[in-house]
């Protein structure tokens, strides 16, 4: 189980010789996967989001010949996740700062193409800003930021129907669907005994208090939806389903 990625492709393990003879022969593009540190209910750690986020980010990369993956930013804009213990969170200015002033690095070592790959949905707003200030100050750069769904996308609920798991069990945070990615790819981190079901009913109706009151309000234990179901390698197909899904978009992009 769990994901590896070559040398090659992430900048964190190379040399500065190595990232300069990268450029040189076409690595031009860079994923920057941003996670986040928020409850994820009774079993699953702080970190869900920024794991799954390096694991995208990985499969990603493998399907676009030139990429180099940058290390995930660990904290987004999590303040939704108010009132659980272990929350770190920033204002979306500061997240949309922290990404413009990587990008202004990039680009002078040759960068021409910046992934924003988000796999948490409160880091919209500030992909959005970030993206907007880069299209001013860096018009030699181009910015695409698929920004995180409050709903799978077609790719990854066919496998979920295909499998028999409902969209309320799938769920919006820490249901089936995530619960299964990190039984995936940190096994260890996952706490088996402690998987609860959250809220299961239709998550359309709740979003607008999500949004105003935070998941708190909807949710004691922090999940939307039902992990009793998850499945390792479930999770193996729904990462590859979405990463297959952004290459495509990013292909045509």
């Amino acid at each position: 189980m769990g994901d590896t990625m070559t040398t090659q492709r992430n900048l964190a393990h190379l040399t500065w010789p190595e990232v300069a003879r990268a450029v040189a022969e076409g690595a031009t593009t860079v994923i920057l996967p941003l996670g986040a540190t928020e409850q994820h209910g009774p079993h699953l750690p702080l970190g869900t989001d920024t794991i799954r986020a390096e694991g995208l980010a990985r499969r990603l990369a493998a399907r676009l010949p030139g990429a180099l993956v940058a290390p995930v930013l660990p904290i987004g804009c999590s303040d939704e996740h108010a009132g659980f213990p272990g929350l770190l969170s920033l204002d979306a200015a500061t997240l949309a700062a922290v990404i413009v002033d990587c990008a202004r690095r990039m680009v002078a070592w040759g960068v021409t193409r910046l992934v924003l790959l988000s796999a948490h949905g409160g880091n919209g707003q500030a992909l959005a800003l970030a993206a907007e200030r880069l299209r001013h100050e860096l018009p030699v750069l181009r910015v695409w930021a698929p920004e995180e769904r409050l709903a799978p996308d077609e790719a990854v609920l066919a496998v979920a129907t295909g499998a028999g798991i409902t969209p309320q069990e799938f769920g919006l945070h820490a249901g089936e669907g995530e619960t299964s990615e990190v039984l995936w790819l940190r096994p260890d981190l996952v706490r088996a005994e402690a998987a609860a079901a959250g809220y299961c009913g239709e998550m359309a109706t709740i979003l607008d208090t999500l949004r105003r009151l935070g998941l708190k309000a909807v949710t004691p234990n922090g999940v939307l939806g039902d992990p009793a179901r998850a499945l390792a390698a479930r999770g193996d197909r729904y990462l590859d389903a979405r990463a297959g899904a952004l290459a495509k978009e990013l292909l045509a992009w």
